[in-house]
């Protein structure tokens, strides 16, 4: 349980935070609500040509105009999110497992620690026979911190499809319970 003191404190850490301050770190935050496009409206999606025989076919049925748009437009939510999963099952199941870029930092680094190496093992140091060595551990160390953080990014992206996915399938229950 947190404090009253301590819930203050945090509100006024929180309005101190003002978001990303480099533009890499604006392009990448601006991304963060489409890496798998599931947040993405149904109507603006590729699903929403879909839309309007999907609610037509419901009008049919007998099912109250406002609500067959509705009930529309939660299948269709419901239909692509099952896509994608779909298509991460298949990734797995044909062994491709998570899908991350190795970053390019984590490349550079791993060449400069290589370049190190070589060059104590031919005994001529770039800067020293000992810095060389620390700094290729260095190197290496960074490098494996960059594809460490690529991989938890993409388990995170994974995380947030599968709250997208319940999502979707509770918001389409609820729609159908309505119609009664």
């Amino acid at each position: 349980m947190v404090s009253p003191r301590q819930r203050a404190a945090n509100r006024v850490n929180a309005r101190k935070s003002t978001g990303p301050k480099t533009s890499w770190g604006k392009s990448r935050s601006s991304l963060n609500s489409t890496k798998h496009a599931l947040t993405q409206k149904v109507d603006a999606s590729p699903w929403g040509e879909y839309l309007k025989s999907l609610a037509d076919l419901l009008l049919e049925a007998g099912i109250d105009p406002t609500k067959a748009c509705d009930l529309a437009k939660k299948i269709l939510d419901y239909e692509r999110n099952v896509e994608y999963q779909r298509k991460r099952f298949l990734d797995l199941k044909e062994g491709r497992g998570l899908q991350y870029e190795t970053p390019v930092g984590a490349l550079t680094d791993v060449y400069l620690a290589r370049a190190l190496d070589q060059a104590s093992a031919s005994k001529k140091p770039i800067f020293d026979d000992k810095l060389d060595k620390e700094i290729a551990k260095f190197f290496k160390s960074l490098a494996i911190r960059e594809v460490r953080d690529a991989k938890r990014e993409a388990e995170r992206e994974g995380r947030s499809a599968d709250r997208h996915y319940r999502r979707s399938a509770n918001q389409l229950i609820k729609c159908l319970q309505n119609l009664n």
